[in-house]
């Protein structure tokens, strides 16, 4: 849903076209399981952030790296309506996450597991 842009945090919610303004009122599981007005959520969009702003790395950057870093996992899902996510996406495979910039994520995932549950 983009959460992890920050996209949605911005003073404006974000742009008019992006997913959960663009649907809003027609997507009620994304509305609700991706509440904004939840400062749990928030919250760890912040510290997510907070972690790619630290090490100078787009959010998407640091979210797909992440992904795709793991051992249990073949492939990330991604959703690009422009060309630039797509560039920004296709980018991020070449981003490798050192064993500090792990350890920052994971004390976020400590604070907040499943922030959207």
């Amino acid at each position: 849903m983009g959460l992890l842009s920050g996209k949605y945090l911005l003073p404006d919610g974000g742009a008019a076209d992006a997913r959960l303004n663009l649907f809003r009122g027609r997507y009620s599981e994304g509305e609700s399981r991706y509440n904004l007005s939840n400062p749990t959520i928030r919250e760890a969009i912040k510290a997510y952030i907070s972690i790619a702003e630290r090490y100078d790395i787009h959010p998407v950057s640091l979210a797909i790296a992440f992904v795709l870093g793991h051992p249990l996992v073949s492939s990330a899902i991604f959703g690009a309506t422009k060309l630039w996510q797509l560039e920004q996406v296709v980018s991020a495979c070449e981003v490798k996450l050192n064993a500090e910039i792990i350890a920052d994520i994971d004390e976020v995932h400590s604070r907040f597991p499943n922030p959207c549950s």
